[in-house]
This record gives C-alpha cells, sequence and structure tokens, in this order.
C-alpha cells in the first residue's frame, strides 16, 4: 500500500521561495540580489533600505543568520560532495563551486522552481570552477534521491537543507530520516538542518505579517515545530542521528543588523533581547 504522503502535492509551498529570495536581495547573501532583479524583471527591483519596520527587518535578519549558519557548518566538513534539498532560489551551491574546483554541488527542488532556477543561473552567467547539477527532487522519494546522490563520485556527502522540515508531517520527517540515515550509513558524511523551529505563541508579535500568518496556516507549519530543541534532539536520536555542531551566530556577517537596530525602539529592543531562541542549525551525524 503507498504512503498517503506519497499523493501530497507540494507545489502550493513554492511561492514562498521567490518572497525570500526578494528578503534576501537586501542581504550580502551571494547572488541574491541578482537573481531578485532578474525574478522580478520586467519591473525593477528595487530594494527600499530607508523602510523603518522594525518587524520586517527583523524577518530579514533572521533568514539572513539562518543562511549563513548553514555555511559556518558546513565550511569545515571539507565536503567535496554536497546535495542540497529544498533549495528554492538559494544560491549558495553557485557560490561554493564558483570557488573551489573540487566541489561537485547538487541544488535540488521541485520541478517547477529549478526550471525557474535554471533561467536566473543563465542570466546571470557565472563562472564556475567546481561541478554544479541544477536537478528536480522530491526529498522524499527515495529512488530518485539515490538516483542523485549517485552522480556524486565516491566519497563522503554533505546532505543540507534550509526550510523544509516546517512542512513535513511527523511521518514525512521519520520518511526522510530514514532515507538520510540509510545513505549516510553507506557513504559517510553529514547532514546540515537549519530547520530546527520551537512552536512559540507569540512568534507573529515579531516575525509574522498578514501574510505569513495565512501561509503558516494553510501548511499548518506552527503545529509541525517541535516543542522544544530537547524534543528535537530526542526526535533525530530516535532517528538514529546525533548532533555534531550547532551552528554559532555571526552577527558580523549579518549586513541587515544596522537597519533592524536603527528601526527599532529601545522598548522593542528590549523585548528582543528577552525573548528566547525560535531557531537553531545543526549538523548531525549517523549514532555510533
Amino acid at each position: 500500500m503507498s504512503n498517503p504522503t506519497d499523493n501530497r502535492d507540494y507545489s502550493t509551498i513554492s511561492p514562498s521561495a521567490k518572497a525570500l529570495l526578494y528578503l534576501k536581495g537586501l542581504t550580502s547573501i551571494p547572488f541574491a540580489k541578482a537573481a531578485a532583479e532578474q525574478m522580478m524583471l520586467p519591473d525593477k527591483y528595487e530594494p527600499d533600505f530607508s523602510l523603518r519596520d522594525f518587524g520586517f527587518w527583523t524577518r530579514v535578519v533572521h533568514f539572513e543568520s539562518r543562511y549563513w549558519s548553514l555555511d559556518y557548518l558546513l565550511a569545515s566538513t571539507g565536503a567535496k560532495n554536497v546535495l542540497e534539498l529544498s533549495s528554492g532560489f538559494s544560491f549558495r551551491g553557485l557560490a561554493a563551486v564558483a570557488d573551489r574546483a573540487d566541489l561537485h554541488y547538487i541544488d535540488t527542488d521541485l520541478p517547477e522552481v529549478i526550471a525557474t532556477k535554471k533561467q536566473l543561473l543563465e542570466a546571470i552567467k557565472p563562472e564556475l570552477k567546481g561541478t554544479l547539477d541544477v536537478l528536480p527532487l522530491n526529498a522524499l522519494d527515495e529512488e530518485a534521491f539515490r538516483k542523485t546522490v549517485d552522480r556524486f563520485p565516491a566519497g563522503e556527502v554533505a546532505i543540507v537543507n534550509e526550510g523544509l522540515l516546517m512542512y513535513l508531517g511527523l511521518t514525512e520527517k521519520e520518511k526522510l530520516c530514514r532515507i538520510i540515515h540509510r545513505i549516510l550509513s553507506e557513504r559517510g558524511g553529514y547532514w546540515i538542518t537549519a530547520d530546527i523551529y520551537i512552536k512559540r505563541a507569540n512568534r507573529d508579535r515579531l516575525m509574522m505579517n498578514d501574510q505569513l500568518n495565512e501561509f503558516f496556516k494553510q501548511h499548518n507549519i506552527d503545529e509541525q515545530m517541535f516543542e522544544s530543541f530537547e524534543e528535537a534532539e530526542e526526535f533525530f536520536n530516535k532517528n538514529g542521528f546525533v548532533v555534531d555542531k550547532e551552528a554559532v551566530p555571526d552577527r558580523d556577517k549579518l549586513t541587515s543588523l544596522t537597519y533592524m537596530l536603527q528601526s527599532a525602539t529601545e522598548e522593542q529592543l528590549n523585548d528582543l533581547r528577552s525573548r528566547k531562541r525560535i531557531q537553531t542549525s545543526w549538523r548531525l551525524k549517523i549514532a555510533p
């Protein structure tokens, strides 16, 4: 009998990738602004750095920090084979292979996202030293997942994702864990994920606007987050992984932080300082 999740339509998630690109275009994240400019055509992409909206800039800082957290965890692995799942309109792979001739990076997402991404890449026309493949992949399709991994030469694999688990129910998360566990058991390597989000009742006061609220409700995102970081670690332990390393935020990389601080009142900053974190990024490995 087929798993009911096999027939789920994930295409409704894809529009969020475009919205996130426009946010990242306000930062120094590689190729984000160039891609946002191409995506916006024939209209002009005009970032408004004069905007004084604390909630808006808080969201930008969050996503900018989340992006860099994966680079931080990936850098120390020395991985030469990297597979990114659900990459959206992020160009981490492009930035990586532009600098490293020894790197094979496979960038994946759903077919409609990948089709658009290839058009953006053609417009940006980067020079590459390493190998970049941009391919459609449903990460819950194990046969397709294996065929994608088989494109790599021999050696360990680093599997990376930024913005995937919160869209998956428990059964889907467990299925993804099983697939990745089997792959890493055979090849060796790491799973690096920025998707360690915990629930918080007052999330909408800071991070949310009406559009995000509606998107969260449509995809049951809050319900699919972890109750706590302890529960998240227990979940991965149960599925055969241990936390190898946790990302350390680097404020110096956050070009949007200046605009957030300029937009904040003292009360808003004090409120922000008093809050517990709602997200972290982990590097996972197979449990011994």
